[in-house]
C-alpha cells in the first residue's frame, strides 16, 4: 500500500480519516495502525491536517494501547523537518499523557515532549517548560526506569530555558525536586542514577548554590542530606512527607535512603509532637520486609531516644544549677546588712 501512487494513498489517508471522525470501538484500532504507518510518507504531508484533527480524540481514548499509538505516529512526524513544526498544536493534549498511570505511554510522551521543546522560544517557551517541570516529578519515581530517566532529564532541560518572571516559580518547582533526585542517586538503574546526579549538579547550578553544583559533581550524597536541611529548615515537614512516600518504594536502596533522612530530621526538629510523630514513621519503617532497612530505622529510633535522653539529663542539671544559685544568692547575707554588722560591734 505504501507504494501504491499517490493519488490512491491519498484517497486511502483521506478514507480512514473520515472513518475515525466517528468513534467506533469495532474497527477503530485497525484504522488507526493503518493511519499511523501511513504518516511515514512523506508524500502526505497535504493531508496531515485532516489527521492531526482527529488525534486529540483518540489521544484522551480509553481503549487499551490507542494513546500510546497515537503518541508514536505524532513521534515520528515530530523528528522529521518538514512537519515536525505541525505537530506542535497537539502539545497540551501530550503533556496531559504524563498524568496517566501507563509507562509506555508517558515513556514516548516524554521522547515527543523533548523534540517539541526544542521547536518553542521566547515566552512560549518559558511558559511551557515551568508547566512541564511542575508535571514530571511524579515521574521521578515511576516504576518504569525509561520513564524515571526520560522525566529527569527532560527537567533539567526545562531549568535552563525558563527566564524573567517565571524563573522565581521555577526555583521553587526546583528546590521541592531536590530531594527525589538525591534519593535517586541511589537508583538501581544506573542510567537513572546517572541521570539524578547530572540533574542535582544543574540544580544547584541554577539555584546558584556553589556547594550544592559541587557536591552533585562528586556524588557526596549524605553531606548533601545534611545540606538540604541546613540550608532550609522551613521545609523539613515537606522534605518529610516526600521521604514517607518513598518508604513504600519497591526498592531497597531507596527505602533505606528515606529512613536515613528521617532519621536525619528527627535530630533536627525541636517540637515535641513533631518528634513523636517521626518516631512513629520509623516504628513502621522498622517493621519493613528487608533485614537493611528495618536495622537502620530501629538504629535511628535508638538514636532520637539518646537524644531526648541527653536533652531531659540537660534541663535537669540546668534546673539544679539554678535553684542552687538562687539559694546562695538567698542565704548570702546583703552588703548593707553586712555593714549595719560592722557599725555595731565594739571598736578596739
Amino acid at each position: 500500500m505504501m507504494k501504491t501512487p499517490r493519488p490512491l494513498l491519498s484517497t486511502i489517508f483521506c478514507h480512514l480519516a473520515e472513518l475515525l471522525s466517528v468513534e467506533e470501538p469495532t474497527w477503530e484500532m485497525i484504522a488507526m495502525v493503518f493511519l499511523v504507518e501511513m504518516l511515514g510518507c512523506t508524500s502526505l504531508s497535504e493531508e496531515l491536517d485532516r489527521a492531526l484533527e482527529i488525534f486529540p480524540m483518540y489521544l484522551q481514548s480509553q481503549c487499551l494501547g490507542m494513546p500510546s499509538l497515537v503518541l508514536r505516529g505524532l513521534l515520528r512526524l515530530s523528528e522529521r523537518p518538514d512537519t515536525a513544526r505541525k505537530t506542535l498544536v497537539l502539545l497540551p493534549y501530550v503533556m496531559e499523557q504524563l498524568q496517566g498511570a501507563d509507562s509506555d505511554a508517558s515513556a514516548i510522551a516524554l521522547s515527543l515532549l523533548s523534540n517539541l521543546l526544542r521547536l518553542l522560544e521566547g515566552k512560549t517557551l518559558s511558559l511551557t517548560a515551568l508547566a512541564l517541570a511542575e508535571k514530571l516529578q511524579p515521574l521521578f519515581s515511576d516504576e518504569s526506569s525509561t520513564v524515571r530517566e526520560l522525566s529527569i532529564r527532560l527537567f533539567r532541560n526545562t531549568m535552563g530555558v525558563v527566564v524573567d518572571a517565571k524563573k522565581k516559580k521555577m526555583k521553587e518547582v526546583v528546590w521541592g525536586s531536590l530531594l527525589p533526585l538525591l534519593f535517586h542517586l541511589h537508583d538501581e538503574d544506573k542510567n537513572v542514577a546517572k541521570a539524578s546526579q547530572e540533574t542535582l549538579s544543574s540544580a544547584g547550578q541554577f539555584l546558584k548554590w556553589r556547594q550544592l553544583a559541587q557536591l552533585g559533581e562528586t556524588v557526596q550524597a549524605w553531606r548533601i542530606s545534611e545540606c538540604l536541611l541546613a540550608r532550609n529548615r522551613s521545609r523539613a515537614k515537606e522534605y518529610l512527607r516526600q521521604s514517607q512516600s518513598y518508604l513504600r518504594s519497591p526498592q531497597e536502596p531507596l527505602r533505606r535512603e528515606a529512613v536515613r533522612f528521617i532519621g536525619l530530621i528527627g535530630r533536627q526538629v525541636d517540637g515535641h509532637e513533631e518528634l513523636q510523630y517521626i518516631r512513629e514513621v520509623l516504628q513502621d519503617a522498622g517493621r519493613d520486609t528487608s533485614l537493611l532497612v528495618s536495622s537502620l530505622a530501629t538504629q535511628a529510633l535508638l538514636i532520637l531516644s539518646l537524644r531526648k535522653a541527653e536533652s531531659r539529663f540537660n534541663v535537669q542539671r540546668l534546673s539544679f544549677r539554678l535553684l542552687r544559685a538562687w539559694t546562695r544568692w538567698h542565704s548570702a547575707p546583703s552588703e548593707d546588712s553586712a555593714q549595719a554588722e560592722r557599725k555595731q560591734q565594739p571598736q578596739p
